[in-house]
């Protein structure tokens, strides 16, 4: 019983010093105090009222970065669900700190190498994998997300001790989806929607950690998804990398048996930034279907074929094509 005694009054007592070690009102040498931020994520785009949680995500990388935009630490998790719950202790102190967040960055990608002392922001995150100019394929239900912190301080612990404190990441999806559709007027018989061919690129393969893309990189071809032809159209699908103005976004569809073009232009300046009434926002939407409605066709004149374009039932009131 004495034994028994003994043993529950140095518990009691270690305990107490796990507790009470870096109260600053008792202890003077602070300076091993533990700290640390903890980070919630959600989503909620520019256009939203109200912020949304994402869900399950296959993989969860988060860095710390100093004032400097060093990396500090970075803590990496698998197939978790980034719910309204859900939070992360990033194990740092002293000094300020800012966060970023990746989800769902899987083996379609290769992921560079961080250094703590080295990795800046403007670090390479990852590089697409690709062969022979042709992207590796993103099905349709995989959503890359990325997102970035303000700005958190903790003092010296030294001067205050233990302390923790909370921030949230406000996760912005960097993939899109792409159904081209092409609609052929019953007038048209030199040809039939199986013999159109369709390509989408972007030199947009090369992602840093902060989101933003080097400027030089390879234009890739992103690979068809799926094709569904009916009589009188074909609807193709794709599934892209961000699509950000300068990054070389083509969108071409030909007639490969008289090697003409219905288009051949900038998929974002030429169509998605041209729809009435500014109908599209690229910060805020990240599925588009893009319609070609081919009224006539004529083979002895400069002008082939005649469009209209929709996006997302937005007509396009201007765009630039060789035809």
């Amino acid at each position: 019983m004495m034994n028994l005694r003994i043993r529950i009054l140095m518990m009691a007592c270690a305990l107490g010093t796990i507790f009470w070690g870096c109260d600053s009102l008792i202890y003077k040498d602070l300076a091993d105090c533990p700290q640390g931020v903890y980070v919630k994520f959600y989503s909620m785009t520019p256009c939203a009222v109200d912020s949304t949680f994402i869900g399950d995500v296959s993989s969860l990388t988060i860095f710390a970065f100093d004032e400097e935009d060093k990396l500090v630490t970075s803590v990496t998790k698998e197939n978790v669900s980034l719910d309204k719950d859900f939070e992360i202790l990033m194990p740092v102190s002293n000094g300020n700190y800012s966060f970023i967040a990746w989800a769902n960055v899987n083996n379609s990608f290769t992921r560079q190498v961080f250094s703590s002392g080295k990795t800046t922001k403007k670090s390479v995150m990852f590089i697409l994998k690709s062969l022979n100019n042709v992207a590796s394929g993103l099905n349709k239900t995989q959503y890359i997300w990325q997102g970035e912190s303000p700005s958190v301080f903790l003092p010296d612990p030294e001067e205050v001790g233990s302390l923790y404190k909370h921030t949230a990441i406000n996760l912005q999806e960097l993939t899109n989806r792409i159904k081209v559709i092409v609609e052929l007027d019953p007038s048209i018989t030199e040809f039939t929607s199986k013999d159109l061919k369709v390509a989408v690129s972007s030199a947009n393969g090369i992602v840093n950690i902060d989101g933003s893309m080097p400027t030089n990189s390879p234009r890739l071809t992103y690979p068809l998804l799926n094709t569904l032809y009916t009589e009188r159209s074909v609807t193709w699908d794709f599934s892209t990398l961000k699509l950000v103005t300068g990054y070389h976004n083509n969108l071409s569809i030909s007639y490969p048996g008289t090697n003409q073009s219905i288009f051949n232009g900038d998929l974002i300046a030429s169509i998605l930034l041209n729809t009435v009434e500014g109908g599209i926002n690229l910060a805020c939407q990240n599925d588009f279907t893009v319609k070609f409605v081919v009224k006539n066709y004529c083979a002895e004149c400069s002008t082939n074929f005649t469009c209209s374009v929709y996006v997302n039932d937005w007509i396009v009131h201007s765009y630039s094509t060789d035809l």
